[in-house]
């Protein structure tokens, strides 16, 4: 068993897909022993985004703070909030956009691909 703290992991700025204003904390990984999967924590500041990317891994989502919208490749957008699970599957398009005032805040946990 591991335990550890938020404050203990680095956070890191997320660059790729044109993100700004944005970073993530790899809470558990294989260095702690996991085998199958990956948990992080990402945090988009106001007026911060994700740009729109894909990857062969699908992942879930669960929003921890704050709203963003979550936009797919046709450019809809779906309102996110505090207590929303998402699934995304492999190879879809997807991005956030915080435009409200306040972080948002998420988990994410992804597979590991061989």
């Amino acid at each position: 068993m591991k335990v550890k703290h938020l404050g203990d992991v680095k956070e890191e700025i997320v660059a790729k897909a044109n993100s700004t204003k944005t970073t993530v904390r790899w809470l558990i990984t294989k260095d702690d022993g996991a085998k199958g999967f990956a948990t992080r924590r990402f945090e988009i500041q106001p007026g911060g985004q994700v740009g729109l990317h894909d990857h062969a891994e699908d992942h879930q989502i669960y929003v921890l703070q704050g709203k963003s919208q979550l936009i797919d490749e046709k450019g809809n957008k779906v309102e996110l909030k505090k207590g929303d699970a998402i699934y995304i599957p492999p190879n879809e398009k997807h991005g956030f956009q915080n435009n409200g005032d306040e972080p948002f805040m998420f988990i994410c946990v992804i597979p590991y691909l061989e």
